[in-house]
């Protein structure tokens, strides 16, 4: 087995209520379609940074503000296969959680509670249809967005 998170992942989401909590019970976690190849990655922007800066340019302290992440993918619109998340010209009314499983489900994935989900429409010669997901993280409840964690069922 493989000592890093790389490779083939396991992507799932849970519909959260109308409030942007998980539903009471069960929780409902749905697997997407494997994702097109090397189109899964978390970008993290940098938290903004703040300089206290004195005469002559040097810096007196600096704090950052906090980063923020979103997931993206791509899933084929193959043949018989229907949009795993429902959008309004790229807009999801619904908010959800995501989790992602790498290859290797001994080595931690993670988990972002609260998502702000949209929705694009692709299409190319190499991959015919196709939509890429971006989901928003957003700040939960408690705890961090993301949570690094080995993936239990």
């Amino acid at each position: 087995m493989a000592m890093i998170g790389w490779g083939k992942p396991k992507i799932e989401i849970c519909k959260l209520d109308s409030d942007g909590k998980y539903p009471v019970a069960p929780l409902a976690w749905e697997e997407l379609p494997t994702p097109v190849e090397d189109t899964t990655v978390l970008n993290t922007t940098k938290g903004e940074k703040i300089e206290a800066k004195i005469e002559g340019g040097e810096n007196e302290d600096v704090k950052y503000k906090k980063s923020t992440y979103a997931l993206v993918c791509n899933i084929r619109a193959a043949k018989g296969r229907v949009k795993p998340i429902d959008d309004d010209d790229g807009i999801v009314h619904d908010m959800y959680a995501v989790r992602l499983t790498p290859e290797d489900p001994t080595v931690p994935g993670f988990i972002a509670d609260r998502c702000k989900v949209s929705v694009e429409d692709g299409w190319s010669s190499k991959e015919g249809g196709f939509w890429i997901f971006t989901f928003d993280v957003l700040k939960p409840e408690t705890g961090r967005q993301i949570k690094w964690q080995v993936i239990t069922p």
